[in-house]
C-alpha cells in the first residue's frame, strides 16, 4: 500500500499544472493565434502580389512574420511533453519553407506557391494545438486548476480568427487563380459555413459575459453582409479591399472575445 502511494505521488508530480510558465489557457490562446497569423500572412502577400499594395497590408505582413516568430518561439520554450514538441518541431519546419516564400517577389508564381503550402502550415498550427489540449485534459485528471470545457470554447473561439483569415485568402484566390477557381471556390464555401455554424453556437455558451455577448451582436451586424448575400460572396461580387476590412474586423472581434474567454479561466 505504501509503494503504491509513493508512485501515485511520484506520477503526480510528474504532471504540470501549466504549460511551462504560462496557462493552458494562455497555450490555446497563443497556439490558436498561429492558425490564424499562417492565414493572414499568406492573404496579405495575395494582396500585394494582386497589385493591392498599401501601407497597412505591408504593415500587416510584416508584423505577422515577427509575432508567427515569436511566438513560436514562446510556444517552444514552454513545451511541456514529446507530443508537442514534436508538434512545434513540424511547425518549425514547415515556417522555414513558408517565410521564404513571403519574403521574395510577390507575384502570381509566389502566390501559387503560397496557396500549395499555407493548408500545410496551417494544419501543423492546428495539430499543435490540439496536442496542447490533450496535455491539457491529460493533466486536468490530476489538477482540476482550469475548465477543460472552457478551454475547449478558448479553441473554438480563436479558430474564428484564423477561419476569418482564411475567408478572405481564399475569396482573393478565387480573383487571382481563375484556372483553381473550382477547388479555390469549394474551401471558401466550406470556412464560410464553418464560420457562420461557430458564430451560432458560441452564441449559446454558458460562459458568456455581458462584453462577450455585445461583441458577438457587433459580429452578427457585420456578418449580416456576407450572409445575407452568400451566392453574390461566392461568385466575387464584393471588391477585395472591402472583404480585406470586414474580415480583418471579425478577426479583431473574435481576439477580443478569446482574450475574454482566457480571463474567464483565470479565475
Amino acid at each position: 500500500m505504501t509503494v503504491f502511494i509513493l508512485i501515485s505521488i511520484t506520477n503526480l508530480s510528474g504532471q504540470s499544472q501549466n504549460y511551462g510558465a504560462i496557462s493552458y489557457s494562455k497555450a490555446i490562446n497563443v497556439s490558436g493565434k498561429q492558425r490564424m497569423l499562417s492565414q493572414k500572412m499568406s492573404k496579405a502577400f495575395l494582396l500585394i502580389s494582386n497589385r493591392i499594395n498599401n501601407s497597412e497590408i505591408q504593415k500587416e505582413l510584416n508584423s505577422s512574420k515577427f509575432v508567427f516568430k515569436k511566438q513560436l518561439e514562446i510556444l517552444s520554450k514552454n513545451a511541456t511533453s514529446t507530443t508537442i514538441k514534436l508538434s512545434i518541431k513540424n511547425v518549425q519546419k514547415l515556417w522555414i519553407q513558408f517565410k521564404s516564400i513571403i519574403s521574395s517577389t510577390p507575384n502570381l508564381e509566389n502566390s501559387y506557391r503560397i496557396m500549395k503550402l499555407n493548408t500545410k502550415l496551417l494544419a501543423a498550427c492546428d495539430d499543435l494545438v490540439t496536442s496542447i489540449e490533450q496535455s491539457s485534459n491529460y493533466n486536468n485528471r490530476f489538477f482540476k486548476n482550469e475548465n477543460q470545457d472552457l478551454i475547449s470554447t478558448i479553441n473554438v473561439s480563436g479558430k474564428q480568427r484564423m477561419l476569418a483569415q482564411r475567408m478572405c485568402l481564399y475569396y482573393i484566390a478565387n480573383t487571382l487563380f481563375q484556372n483553381e477557381n473550382s477547388e479555390y471556390g469549394k474551401i471558401l464555401s466550406i470556412v464560410y459555413d464553418e464560420f457562420d455554424t461557430a458564430i451560432g453556437n458560441l452564441l449559446i455558451s454558458s460562459y458568456n459575459t455581458t462584453d462577450i455577448e455585445e461583441e458577438l451582436g457587433n459580429i452578427m451586424s457585420i456578418w449580416e453582409k456576407f450572409q445575407s448575400d452568400r451566392r453574390g460572396f461566392m461568385n466575387g461580387k464584393f471588391p477585395l479591399e472591402e472583404v480585406f476590412k470586414i474580415t480583418n474586423t471579425l478577426t479583431k472581434s473574435f481576439n477580443k472575445i478569446t482574450g475574454i474567454y482566457e480571463g474567464i479561466s483565470k479565475k
